[in-house]
């Protein structure tokens, strides 16, 4: 009974299989598309250097190449992710299509066995014993289709042969595709960690003074604007949407996605990452330049490498890079409600995608950032920012 139903699962492991690969198919076009922006940044970097630029230029795109490399990083570990579910998921399609092919082996053995022996005497038998000349056909019907039967089992037994041949087929170029997947981001990672050692040695001969820390203001506020712009075209979008719907009372559905009330989150939400608030949201005097700024969100301390998880479910609308920001996350929550993650690492979700409460979407990085590895969180609504520390728990 077991293996009859396996054997009637086999489709759905099959729309499973079709689903995994239109996953890979994905995330390598972002992949090459990510590469090829990797190369423009250094062909443009070599000019820099060539030319003896300022440092800071030099900098900006060495923060830039190694932000898109971390990106490319990330986007490997997906596709390793999701080989592996393929590959699980074809080993198990494979052993049970082998034990329904033995099982259907086996059973036609035994009745191939039979009627040898028996098949020919019975089946007279029981025709020239009938009682009358319509039972002799209904007997006659009934061997009919035994026979049939028998073709029937043939032709499956045959079926399932070439399954396996094209399920073992699948499970290799799978395993070769992890092999050229584990290089390749093994190749990434050198790469990366040759970027970070350019940048920490940029950082030591750069010479810290007014100026200087007066065009790094002056570019984190342009970029503040810009991750502002793009959240009120995020919103814009978002109310054409429901416009459309003639359904105002309702969030545009993405993915058969179903939105919660962020709202009543507020004081639960759980933090987005382990680690020390350095820097709060508000009016902040910054100590290089000595002028005051206003925070539109709140930078937290934490180690390279450390997971940064979404505060609430939402869709991923936003994967970018600024300078001053790095690599950015923008999650929309619903009812105008956004959350946004800066100077990432690796990036592990997908844009216009569905995540949950609390899922790993990244790991905390350096990139935009001149101090260190930082998480900077920001949340945006309303046409307002708010205070962060006091949405969460």
């Amino acid at each position: 009974m077991i293996k009859i139903l396996l054997f009637l699962f086999l489709p759905l492991l099959l729309l499973g299989q079709t689903n995994f690969d239109r996953q890979l198919s994905r995330n390598r076009s972002q992949l090459n598309s990510l590469k090829e922006d990797i190369t423009r940044i250094k062909s443009k970097l070599n000019r820099v250097k060539k030319n003896e630029t300022s440092i800071l230029e030099q900098l900006n795109l060495i923060d830039k190449e190694a932000a898109l490399i971390a990106r490319a990083k990330g986007l490997l570990e997906q596709e390793n992710r999701i080989l592996r579910k393929k590959i699980n998921r074809t080993n198990v399609r494979l052993k049970e299509t082998r034990e329904r092919y033995e099982l259907l082996k086996n059973l036609y053995a035994k009745r191939t066995v039979y009627a040898y022996k028996y098949g020919k005497i019975r089946s007279l038998e029981l025709l020239l014993s009938s009682a009358s000349v319509n039972q002799a056909f209904i007997r006659y019907r009934y061997l009919q289709t035994i026979a049939e039967h028998d073709e029937r089992s043939i032709r499956s037994i045959l079926k399932r042969k070439k399954e396996i041949e094209s399920l073992q087929q699948s499970l290799n170029q799978s395993l070769q595709l992890k092999r050229r997947n584990l290089a390749a981001k093994k190749e990434q990672e050198d790469v990366y960690v040759s970027r970070k050692k350019e940048k920490a040695s940029l950082l030591k001969k750069m010479r810290w003074n007014e100026s200087t820390y007066s065009r790094q203001l002056s570019l984190k506020q342009e970029e503040k604007e810009n991750l502002i712009q793009m959240i009120i075209e995020l919103e814009r979008q978002r109310q054409a949407q429901l416009s459309k719907n003639n359904k105002p009372s309702e969030e545009p559905r993405v993915i058969d996605f179903k939105f919660d009330d962020f709202a009543k989150a507020k004081g639960r939400l759980p933090w987005p990452v382990k680690g020390k608030v350095v820097t709060r949201y508000g009016k902040h005097k910054d100590k290089g330049s000595k002028t005051y700024t206003k925070n539109t969100d709140i930078e937290i301390k934490s180690k390279l490498g450390t997971p940064v998880h979404c505060v609430f479910k939402g869709v991923v609308r936003v994967i970018t890079y600024l300078p001053g920001y790095g690599n950015t996350i923008i999650v929309d929550h619903g009812k105008g409600y956004y959350s946004v993650y800066s100077h990432l690492d690796e990036i592990y979700v997908q844009k216009d995608t569905g995540i949950k409460t609390g899922q790993v979407i990244a790991a905390v990085g350096d990139s935009g950032s001149l101090a260190g590895a930082k998480l900077q969180f920001g949340i945006y609504g309303k046409q307002r920012t708010y205070n962060p520390e006091k949405w969460l728990r």
